[in-house]
């Protein structure tokens, strides 16, 4: 349509990574894409690559509480880079270069039976200072390609501010987050197949931790899907 050439020409596309412009409907230049890392095989448990297909010794020991979790590439390079630029560079168009990848992931929920996507979301004094929930960006750019699974960005909330998780141990930010969210409306997730949505999975703390809310507050069950996996 006459509208995309147009917006093409006045806003060409970048780099997620680096900002350097490269050609419609690519997220990463070919300097930056070489340090881009789709997963395989993962633990269906926790989204850990792993060499077989199965629990990895982490989730054997440790179960979390979502049914299942996927991510769609490893977190380094310049995949961080464009999350850094994104989420504290305010550069928000990144979001839309990205949500190709999350697309397909969003499409083999919704036939796993996911019904309802909820971002993880931020406290109030940090959705403020940054103006924008990354996660829900996100989900709301790659959602159109899967039209069957809702977007319920008010149904959790963070009540508590908790500080950065930064390069804590998974106890230390288990500790972190506990008791951290809340279900603000429980009608909206209450006996659902509910999808939690964020950029970044580390050690699983925060998305063990909304997921133990939802379930408690109703929802039938609870999944995950990343963009990026720390590995």
């Amino acid at each position: 349509m006459l509208w995309r050439h147009v917006a093409a020409l006045l806003w060409p596309a970048r780099c997620a990574g680096c900002n350097a412009f490269v050609p419609e409907g690519v997220s990463f230049c070919p300097s930056c894409e070489v340090s881009i890392v789709s997963l395989g095989v993962c633990c269906p448990g926790c989204a850990m690559p792993v060499d077989a297909f199965g629990a990895c010794q982490g989730c054997q020991k440790m179960p979390l509480p979502f049914a299942r979790a996927q991510a769609a590439l490893a977190y380094g390079g310049a995949l961080a880079q464009a999350l850094l630029r994104w989420k504290h560079g305010g550069q928000r168009h990144v979001a839309r270069s990205l949500a190709g990848y999350l697309a397909p992931l969003l499409a083999r929920a919704a036939d796993q039976g996911a019904e309802i996507a909820c971002p993880v979301p931020l406290h109030p004094r940090r959705l403020r200072d940054r103006g924008f929930n990354q996660a829900l960006d996100l989900l709301r750019a790659a959602r159109p390609r899967v039209a069957s699974i809702a977007i319920a960005c008010d149904a959790l909330a963070r009540t508590v501010d908790t500080p950065s998780l930064g390069h804590g141990t998974p106890a230390q930010r288990r500790r972190i987050v506990a008791n951290a969210f809340a279900v603000a409306r429980p009608g909206k997730i209450e006996g659902k197949h509910v999808l939690l949505v964020d950029d970044v999975m580390t050690t699983g703390a925060t998305l063990a931790e909304c997921s133990r809310v939802l379930l408690e507050a109703g929802a039938k069950e609870v999944a995950v899907t990343v963009l990026a996996r720390a590995i």
